[in-house]
């Protein structure tokens, strides 16, 4: 288990103090899996074994989704899509020093856009309890490193379609039945709510991993050196 720095600025936190006992609690416990960027996975039931190991008789899958609504409602934590299709989670303003490159993927453009955190951020890692940024660097104890400008995500547009560039793409990697891929990739994105910064992107991921669940037939087979149409057309 990865070893965490917590700052006394967690007991003057009005973030913090909006939570009741059972949400701090759940608060702190989750601090000590996450990793050195705050990240963890978003499912409930990995959350729950992970946090509470010896209480699993006692907090179920739906606490766990309770407290979770609190503390992102705080503006502790962030749930987040990634293209992959998974949910994760990462804590807001979390500070620690990183030792490690993330295994989770990153919210994809969604960064935190705060100029100043001050001494209400929960994990602060010193320098005074103030961490500056400017012009997409955050300077943190003499020491800076640049942080990602903020892209905006949207949500599925109503005449979301097959572009160019997923064509070229789909024809590059021999993928078919691309409108078979679209007819799931929408309904699925509508369904979730999904929200994205490049929806070419996402489709595409969504056709690599086979949301539609068309399996080998999605792609075109080789025959004696030469394409062979897949079962269904396009």
């Amino acid at each position: 288990m990865p070893t965490r720095i917590l700052r006394d600025g967690i007991l003057t936190s009005e973030r913090v103090n909006e939570l009741g006992a059972l949400e701090e609690v759940f608060y702190r416990r989750l601090m000590s899996v996450v990793d050195d960027h705050g990240r963890y996975y978003g499912n409930h039931s990995l959350i729950r074994a992970a946090c509470f190991p010896l209480k699993l008789d006692k907090v179920s899958d739906s606490d766990i989704g309770k407290w979770l609504l609190v503390t992102e409602k705080a503006g502790l934590v962030r749930q987040y899509l990634a293209t992959d299709g998974k949910r994760y989670l990462q804590l807001i303003d979390f500070g620690q020093r990183i030792q490690a490159k993330s295994k989770f993927p990153e919210p994809d453009g969604d960064s935190l856009d705060s100029t100043v955190i001050h001494g209400d951020s929960p994990c602060d890692t010193g320098n005074n309890g103030l961490v500056v940024v400017e012009g997409g660097v955050v300077v943190e104890g003499g020491k800076a490193h640049t942080r990602k400008p903020r892209v905006t995500k949207t949500a599925l547009a109503d005449d979301f379609g097959i572009s160019e560039r997923v064509q070229a793409w789909a024809k590059e990697k021999g993928h078919t039945r691309l409108p078979e891929h679209l007819e799931s990739f929408r309904a699925k994105a509508k369904a979730n709510g999904y929200t994205y910064a490049d929806w070419d992107s996402a489709f595409m991921e969504a056709i690599r991993n086979d949301w539609a669940k068309l399996g080998s037939s999605q792609k075109s087979t080789v025959s004696n050196g030469n394409s062979v149409a897949a079962s269904r057309p396009l």
